[in-house]
């Protein structure tokens, strides 16, 4: 990233922070300091990597852990839309980016002063215009950037919607192999272990975390 884009990455990462109920604030013009109910928790440096003492970080796995993904998922996509080429179509503003297109159908960004939003259309008119566009943010930028991904996938016939589960359909099937890992039920080692990779499969995904 060139120091003007990385600058821009660590704007979008505080926004989403701080919609998420962290204070994110400058610490340098290459760093972020987060913290979490009043006490320092971790810094986010323009490079995307998480800094931070242990002793500030102990038994806040899960909080340490939202911000890694909140900074993983924003930089790949400040990376992509700087990378990306300009989108043009008939009526269409400036500023909208091209990420990826497949049967017809696109998924674009751009950078708002709000956050970034993602978008995906279909081309018309021997593709000069695009419509039906689904709107995705600004705001909640990991969030919004998963589920455009997925619209974009089940939209473009990449993968049959019924192929991928729905954020609540996760949670559901997540605890129900944590009640059978759980319970009293006789279960093979082979079984066992196959509940327990699934489980951390999901975990890994994340979409579960928020339905």
């Amino acid at each position: 990233m060139e120091q003007e884009t990385r600058t821009k990455y660590l704007e979008e990462v505080r926004a989403q922070l701080l919609s998420a109920e962290y204070a994110a604030e400058f610490k340098d013009g290459r760093t972020l300091q987060i913290d979490l109910y009043g006490k320092p928790l971790c810094q986010v440096c323009d490079t995307g990597c998480l800094r931070y003492f242990e002793e500030d970080a102990a038994g806040k796995d899960a909080a340490l852990e939202r911000v890694r993904t909140i900074a993983s998922t924003t930089r790949e996509y400040m990376s992509l839309l700087d990378q990306a080429p300009p989108l043009s179509a008939e009526g269409l503003g400036e500023g909208y980016k091209l990420l990826a297109e497949f049967n017809g159908t696109v998924l674009a960004g751009h950078l708002t002063k709000y956050g970034a939003q993602f978008i995906t259309w279909e081309w018309v008119h021997d593709r000069t215009s695009l419509w039906q566009g689904n709107y995705y943010g600004p705001g909640d930028g990991a969030k919004i950037y998963d589920a455009a991904k997925r619209d974009f996938t089940v939209r473009s016939r990449l993968l049959q919607k019924n192929a991928l589960f729905e954020p609540g359909q996760l949670a559901e099937v997540y605890r129900s192999i944590h009640e059978t890992l759980d319970s009293a039920y006789s279960l093979t080692d082979e079984r066992r272990k196959l509940l327990e990779d699934v489980a951390l499969q999901i975990e890994e995904c994340g979409s579960f975390l928020d339905a």
